[in-house]
């Protein structure tokens, strides 16, 4: 049994995840996100609640090293399940993204958060588990 893991497809995984991430949430959702949130900007400076926030570089770092992670999660899951063509992969991926759809709408609602940011950071994570599950599923070594 040789290695499975198709490294290229893990970047262009990751790369994927963090393109449809600036997508998610700085075009489509942007002002439903941070409203949810309670952020604001005012200027160049960022405010939750009021306080203002330190601008950072960790968080970015942080979703980089996190993507890789989920791509290698998935290359694992897609290996083990045999989800190992586009088509497989996406449900894979559409499983796992659902688990963490339900996770992250019972927390909001403990945290008494907006259904809007729910939905929002829920149904990114959908998409965000289908796309890595095709490219990492259907994306095999040769």
């Amino acid at each position: 049994m040789g290695n499975k893991t198709n490294w290229l497809a893990i970047i262009v995984a990751a790369v994927a995840a963090m393109a449809l991430g600036f997508l998610w949430y700085g075009v489509l959702f942007q002002e439903q996100w941070m409203a949810g949130n309670g952020i604001t900007v005012e200027g160049d400076k960022m405010f939750k609640y009021g306080t203002e926030m330190p601008i950072s570089s960790l968080p970015m770092i942080i979703n980089t090293v996190a993507m890789i992670i989920y791509a290698l999660m998935m290359n694992w899951l897609a290996v083990k399940s045999g989800s190992t063509t586009f088509k497989k992969g996406a449900t894979l991926g559409a499983f796992v993204g659902f688990i963490v759809l339900l996770s992250t709408y019972v927390s909001n609602r403990f945290a008494a958060n907006p259904t809007t940011l729910s939905m929002v950071d829920g149904v990114y994570s959908l998409a965000l588990f289908m796309i890595i599950g095709t490219i990492v599923g259907g994306w095999r070594k040769q």
